[in-house]
């Protein structure tokens, strides 16, 4: 699991502090950037296959 989160989270290394807010802060900005993403495309086609 060391391996992905290096691969998706660009400058964390495993089990320090730092490391562990800068991976919290990565996460939550790729978790808006998902919904912000995906939210409209499906609210698109929700409201088009009705």
């Amino acid at each position: 699991m060391y391996e992905s989160w290096q691969r998706f989270l660009p400058g964390f290394t495993w089990l320090t502090w730092p490391s562990f807010l800068l991976g919290l802060a990565e996460t939550f900005a790729y978790g808006w950037y998902v919904a912000l993403i995906f939210v409209p495309l499906f609210n698109f086609f929700a409201k088009w296959s009705k």
